[in-house]
């Protein structure tokens, strides 16, 4: 389920307790999109891991307002080619379709995405000690 905002009900916050990006081809670039801190939804920090990771992978990564026309057009157009929800328990979860009252989308034929899948490797390999943590998000507890 995805939470719109309170005040105008069309902008795009989180999944649950999950944040929520989208991968955009804008000019040659991929793009991740995700929406922008208000207040009303939850500060990741798989979020702002992952949008740290995206810079370092080479992708340019944007926080602003998604609207619902937004995610039906972009998908529509080709402009929009992945979407996936984040949290520390699921990592990235792909999101294949989207159903509302007026019908369904079907975002990358229902399956993970190339981008999804190499962002989630980036994150799971610093997880697991395989990639070196340049950025100090490890901790030993005992």
């Amino acid at each position: 389920m995805v939470w719109l905002d309170a005040v105008h009900r069309r902008y795009i916050e989180e999944m649950g307790g999950m944040n929520i990006m989208f991968v955009y081809k804008e000019k040659g670039e991929t793009v991740i999109v995700t929406p922008e801190l208000t207040g009303t939804l939850l500060p990741g920090i798989t979020r702002m891991s992952l949008l740290q990771l995206a810079k370092d992978l080479g992708f340019k990564s944007e926080e602003r307002r998604v609207t619902v026309e937004e995610w039906e057009s972009a998908l529509l157009e080709g402009r929009m080619t992945e979407a996936f929800a984040c949290g520390t328990a699921a990592v990235i979860t792909p999101i294949g379709a989207v159903k509302s009252r007026k019908g369904e989308w079907i975002i990358n034929r229902r399956e993970t995405g190339p981008v999804a899948a190499k962002m989630r490797e980036a994150l799971l390999s610093l997880q697991h000690g395989t990639a070196p943590d340049t950025y100090g998000w490890l901790h030993t507890v005992c």
